[in-house]
């Protein structure tokens, strides 16, 4: 999981889940960096595709596939639980 944004409630509750998490400030440039580094096994998890979690304007969390540093359609969850429902049946 690649979070984008101040996150730290999410990142604790994913990483409990048993997934990986990579936290990036918003509006960085880094972004793309790591969502190519998370693609080509960089940091030492080999995944074919990665979600990114973002902050929605309304206090949603957005969340979408990234396969090969193409950004897919998600979906918007609301609250932490049903972000780590969609993660599991998309991800796992």
């Amino acid at each position: 999981m690649v979070l984008s944004g101040a996150l730290p409630d999410i990142t604790e509750r994913l990483a409990r889940a048993g997934f990986a998490v990579v936290s990036v400030e918003p509006a960085s440039d880094d972004l793309e960096v790591v969502l190519d580094a998370v693609g080509r096994g960089v940091l030492g998890v080999e995944a074919d595709s990665c979600a990114l979690v973002q902050p929605g304007p309304d206090g949603s969390i957005a969340v979408s596939r990234v396969v090969g540093g193409v950004r897919l359609s998600g979906a918007i969850a609301i609250g932490v639980d049903g972000l780590v429902q969609w993660l599991v049946k998309h991800h796992v």
